[in-house]
């Protein structure tokens, strides 16, 4: 089995990776654990998102470099099995794509994604990862709800 956890450095995503690491080592899974940094960096508020828009090489640089050592931070956290864990940093201004789209190259069995709360403004003025992920896929998906931050 293959499993993708899909985190993005909060503190309540990681929730999800939390219980999905309970089950790893009974599935016997390989685990592929992913963050997605904005591919728009240096343009945000540029109304580019839908399509590739290059920023700053030395900020996406610093991005992935830093998404990188969170990832290798969560393997050792969580005791994931180094020799089954795979850190991928995926880069676009659209995560569920991105996330979607790795899936499928990786003929990933299981998405896990955590889905935060937002308020009723919050769901009408953006649809959520967990929710674009969700819609039919060749896989299951888990989308973990965790609690509204204060």
């Amino acid at each position: 089995m293959r499993i993708l956890i899909a985190v993005d450095g909060s503190a309540e995503c990681e929730v999800s990776l939390r219980g999905a690491a309970r089950w790893i080592g009974v599935l016997n899974a390989d685990v592929y654990l992913l963050q997605v940094i904005d591919g728009c960096l240096s343009t945000k508020g540029a109304g580019n998102h839908g399509a590739w828009c290059p920023g700053d090489v030395e900020a996406e640089v610093l991005a992935m470099k830093k998404a990188r050592t969170y990832l290798d931070e969560l393997v050792s956290r969580y005791e994931l099995p180094a020799d089954r864990t795979s850190c991928l940093v995926g880069r676009s201004d659209n995560a569920a794509d991105e996330i979607v789209t790795i899936a499928q190259n990786n003929g990933i069995d299981l998405i896990v994604v955590s889905g935060h709360r937002r308020s009723w403004l919050g769901q009408l003025s953006k649809d959520s990862v967990c929710s674009e992920v969700v819609s039919p896929r060749d896989c299951v998906v888990l989308c973990v709800p965790l609690a509204r931050a204060a």
